[in-house]
């Protein structure tokens, strides 16, 4: 726990330089200091992914960040002691009750992070995706070996940039310190509200309520926490600036960077564009004076996105299949459709034979209909949409708030036509949650209640063992992680499963290394590369005749899949 407390600080101000540099080179004014974190991790990720094509993002990368980071310190000490003296005068502000909420919600998010990672997808492909980048970067035909590793989200590109690997293996925690930031950020608007009775700014506070939920993502680097802050912020930003043009609101220009950033970490955010493009619209002169770095980043980012994909898969477009390459390593369109489509039919919890049969209505009465989490979260979304325009008749800013009703509609459409996975719209419940509790809340002394009590819950699964067995059937996510005093220091390793076993076995030219305790069809957890589930590899050899090969005797070469006929 102490060790990831260190650790937050370093990312802290290895990232506050970065933004602090990047806004000073914009000649941006001045913006909320919470939010500077995340426009410095930003601009880490562009680094990073640039420097992945050619080389690992090891110890040279991460100390040439820390060398960057000191040396603009120490030549612009005065920008940046500016900004720690106004994020401090900003914290002391708030009311001695949200201090203390802020100060437990530090405390109990960095007991999270020490603890043993819940997420089922770490295990899967998360520590696999950051070893590779922080070992090789980019490598050709990657996705040959495991499927998942060929989508290497931006905010991995990012934790690889920013591990230490080359200190310490335990250090994946970063979405703990992004999530107290996000904190930070609503209790600011929160104490705000106190002060001038804004409704917008008292949604904006609320966000706390959900940490019980959100707490479960930060002990492993899910690029799912990044979106839904950056949604939060990009949003109220947004109607801020809408209602009153106030000079202390996020400039437009980063919050499109930070969509932008949303977009590189997961494709479906790009929804959140409509924000700070309807922004433009209304200041056309802002847009003039922004189209520049605009068209730069956005042109930048993108083409790091098809340089990305176009290495690790060989489609530039990557899960799209519109385009190819015609290099060895580019993955089998067989398997590639198949594993699009079996992601698609996951969403609904449908076989591809009932999935083709039921049409979109049958389809979305199906996904309404699931059962325990997944059914829950399917069931809220859907009651928030018809109870939302209720409340928007009564709201004065209907244009920003019309607009991310318009957006929730679409996302979730686009959603049921591709994979309506809960956590693709999570964002969404939070802000329409927010603002209809909003909407009802009036007295301060309920507000506080609820904070209290929302942020004492977090203690519950956290320091005791909890089941999920009446939310979900899945063995692996059953129980959740808590702390133990043993992670009071060291935090636990960055794996579940830190005893798993794992044998070495060969197919052809590739020797891997595959788990032998853990029975999850797509598992890795923390072994040496390459590693891949045997069961995975023999079933996809068996349906498909494919297995994946070295191109050449490195690793560093990268992957193809050959054709193997069974015997």
């Amino acid at each position: 726990m102490a060790i990831v407390i260190a650790y937050w600080l370093y990312i802290f101000l290895l990232t506050t330089t970065f933004g602090i540099a990047f806004i000073s080179l914009l000649k941006l004014p001045k913006t909320n200091p919470l939010v500077i974190p995340f426009v410095g991790s930003f601009v880490i990720t562009l680094l990073a992914a640039i420097w992945a094509i050619f080389d690992n993002l090891g110890l040279i990368f991460e100390g040439l960040l820390a060398v960057a980071s000191i040396t603009y310190f120490f030549f612009q000490r005065e920008k940046c002691l500016t900004y720690f003296f106004s994020l401090k005068a900003k914290i002391t502000s708030f009311p001695l009750l949200l201090k203390l909420v802020l100060a437990a919600i530090i405390m109990f998010a960095a007991a999270q992070c020490a603890s043993p990672p819940f997420i089922i997808d770490n295990e899967s492909y998360y520590i696999q995706t950051i070893k590779w980048l922080d070992t090789y970067g980019y490598v050709p035909g990657l996705a040959n070996l495991h499927y998942f590793l060929g989508q290497s989200s931006g905010w991995h590109i990012f934790q690889g940039a920013i591990n230490l690997n080359g200190i310490s293996p335990l250090l994946n925690d970063s979405n703990g310190l992004f999530l107290v930031l996000g904190n930070a950020y609503a209790l600011d608007k929160l104490a705000s509200h106190f002060k001038s009775r804004n409704s917008l700014f008292l949604a904006a506070g609320l966000l706390p309520i959900f940490n019980i939920f959100l707490f479960q993502f930060i002990s492993a680097p899910s690029p799912d926490i990044p979106i839904y802050l950056i949604s939060v912020i990009v949003f109220f930003e947004f109607a801020t600036y809408y209602s009153t043009s106030e000079s202390q609101t996020t400039p437009i220009l980063l919050l499109f960077l930070l969509v932008l950033f949303a977009v590189f970490i997961k494709v479906f955010a790009v929804f959140l564009f409509v924000f700070p493009l309807l922004l433009y619209v209304k200041y056309p002169a802002t847009l003039k004076k922004s189209l520049l770095p605009i068209t730069i980043f956005s042109i930048l980012t993108l083409t790091l996105f098809v340089v990305k994909n176009s290495i690790i898969s060989g489609y530039p477009l990557y899960p799209l299949t519109i385009f190819k390459l015609s290099e060895d390593w580019v993955l089998p369109l067989i398997l590639q459709q198949y594993l699009v489509e079996a992601t698609q039919f996951y969403g609904f919890f449908l076989g591809p034979e009932e999935y083709e049969r039921m049409t979109l209505i049958e389809r979305i009465v199906q996904w309404v209909s699931l059962p325990k989490l997944h059914g829950l979260f399917n069931k809220v979304m859907i009651v928030l949409l018809l109870i939302y325009p209720i409340v928007l008749k009564n709201k004065k800013l209907k244009t920003p708030f019309l607009t991310l009703y318009i957006v929730a509609g679409f996302q979730l459409l686009f959603l049921w036509l591709t994979s309506p996975q809960y956590q693709f719209f999570f964002g969404y419940i939070i802000l329409l949650s927010c603002i209809i509790a909003a909407h009802f809340i009036k007295r301060n002394i309920l507000i506080q209640i609820g904070l209290v009590v929302a942020t004492s819950i977090i203690a519950i699964p956290l320091f005791a063992p909890f089941s999920l067995t009446s939310f979900t059937n899945n063995p692996f996510k059953q129980e959740l992680s808590s702390f133990s005093l043993m992670y009071a220091i060291k935090p636990h390793p960055i794996t579940k499963h830190p005893n798993t076993i794992y044998r070495q076995e060969s197919i052809g030219n590739l020797t891997y290394h595959t788990p032998d305790s853990l029975d999850f069809f797509w598992a890795t957890g923390d072994g040496e590369l390459p590693c891949i589930q045997e069961n995975q590899l023999n079933s996809f050899k068996e349906y498909f005749e494919l297995a994946p090969q070295l191109r050449t005797n490195s690793l560093k070469d990268g992957f193809k899949s050959v054709y193997v006929p069974n015997e």
